[in-house]
C-alpha cells in the first residue's frame, strides 16, 4: 500500500504532501489553465474552493474513510436523539455495555405491528429515512431503570475547508490524497469551458485516486489476525 501512495505522489502533476485549501486552489487554477499570474481569472477563489469542498464531499460520502465518536443519554419518554452536523451512518453502538443491532421501521412494523408504542431498555436502533440526522430507539426508555448511556462510532462527513484549512479534517495519512480534489475541481472548471476531453481525463483521474483512497484508509499495515504467535518448537 505505501508503495501505491508513493506511486499516486510519483504520477501526479503537483507536488504530493500536505497542503491547505489554498495550495489546492493554485494547483486547480494549472490544472485547467486559469492561472492567477495572467492577471485576469476565468474563476475567483471561491468558486475553486467551492469545487474543492465538493470533491471532499463525494469522497468522503462514497468512502467512509473519517470515523468519530460520540455519546449521549437516552432520556425516559423520548424515542428520537439527533446526531451531529457531521452524522453520515451509524458504525457501532453501545447501550451502555450491549451492542444494538439497527434494524429498519420496516422490519419492526413486520415483528409487532404496535412497536413504536412498546416502552423498556432498547435493544434495537432504527433511523427513518425521512429523517436521517435522528437516531430512534426500541423500545422507548419510560423510565430511570431503563435509560442508558448511548456510545456511537459513526462515518463523518469532513468539515468544509477554508482557505487555510487541510483537506480531510487535517488528517495526517490522508496528505497523500490531497491532490485528488483539484484534478475533480479542474475538472469540473473545464466542463464549463467546454474542454470536455480534458476534463474527462482529470475526472478519471479523480475517479482512480479516490477508489485507492478508499482501499487505503481502511488498511492497517499492523493489524495481522492469521499471523501465528506460538512459539518454536
Amino acid at each position: 500500500m505505501r508503495l501505491l501512495i508513493f506511486l499516486i505522489c510519483f504520477l501526479t502533476t503537483v507536488p504530493c504532501f500536505s497542503k491547505t485549501a489554498s495550495s489546492l486552489i493554485a494547483d486547480t487554477r494549472l490544472l485547467a489553465r486559469d492561472p492567477s499570474s495572467v492577471g485576469r481569472v476565468r474563476y475567483s477563489d471561491t468558486q475553486i474552493l467551492a469545487f474543492l469542498n465538493e470533491a471532499q464531499g463525494d469522497a468522503i460520502s462514497t468512502t467512509l474513510c473519517i470515523e468519530k465518536q460520540y455519546s449521549f443519554e437516552t432520556v425516559s419518554g423520548t424515542t428520537y436523539y439527533s446526531m451531529p452536523d457531521s452524522f453520515i451512518t451509524v458504525k457501532r453502538l453501545i447501550s451502555d455495555d450491549q451492542r444494538l443491532d439497527e434494524k429498519s421501521p420496516t422490519k419492526l412494523d413486520k415483528e409487532a405491528a404496535e412497536w413504536e408504542t412498546v416502552t423498556g431498555t432498547p435493544i434495537n436502533f432504527f433511523i427513518n429515512f425521512s429523517s436521517r440526522a435522528k437516531i430512534g430507539f426500541y423500545p422507548v426508555p419510560d423510565s430511570t431503570s431503563s435509560t442508558t448511556t448511548i456510545s456511537m462510532e459513526y462515518y463523518a462527513n469532513a468539515d468544509d475547508m477554508t482557505s487555510s484549512s487541510t483537506p480531510f479534517n487535517g488528517i495526517t495519512e490522508f496528505a497523500a490524497f490531497h491532490n485528488m480534489l483539484s484534478y475533480y475541481a479542474a475538472a469540473q472548471m473545464l466542463y464549463i469551458d467546454g474542454l470536455v476531453n480534458m476534463a474527462d481525463r482529470y475526472m478519471q483521474r479523480y475517479i482512480y485516486f479516490k477508489e485507492v483512497f478508499k482501499g487505503s484508509c481502511k488498511a492497517r499495515p499492523s493489524y495481522m489476525p492469521k499471523i501465528n504467535m506460538s512459539p518454536n518448537r
